[in-house]
């Protein structure tokens, strides 16, 4: 049986104007709210440690959110939640109250991966190494 490769991490995610995002996602198009959501949830997720796996079905490409421990579920709360707003079917937009709802019952299903690109991540250490 597959298992990715999983590593702890620290996202480096904020710091990025508002005309960076824009740059950085131009040809998606995102609204101007859009960026502003992205923003939030980049300042959210920025400094955290989690772990975060790498697949070979996307050639390594990115990596992809795996889990985290409990001082840090707030900020990825929130960082969820502000990217849900920015989701092509969101389920709680503009509902911040019953996204943290559904959040505490663990209930919440993102319905996709949450990625993050490379340059984004700096690899503080191996869990798991991948495996066929």
């Amino acid at each position: 049986m597959y298992k990715p490769k999983v590593i702890l991490a620290r996202l480096h995610t904020g710091g990025k104007s508002l005309e960076e995002i824009q740059r950085d996602c131009e040809g998606q198009g995102l609204t101007p709210q859009d960026v502003i959501n992205i923003q939030k949830a980049n300042e959210q997720f920025d400094g955290v440690q989690l772990y975060l796996s790498l697949w070979d079905y996307d050639n390594y490409g990115a990596y992809h959110l795996y889990g985290w421990q409990d001082d840090v579920d707030g900020k990825m709360m929130m960082g969820i939640y502000f990217m849900e707003q920015v989701h092509p079917f969101p389920q709680y937009k503009d509902n911040l109250e019953g996204f943290i709802k559904d959040w505490k019952a663990k209930e919440y299903d993102p319905g996709s991966a949450l990625c993050f690109d490379k340059a984004q991540v700096e690899e503080l250490g191996t869990v798991q190494e991948e495996s066929r």
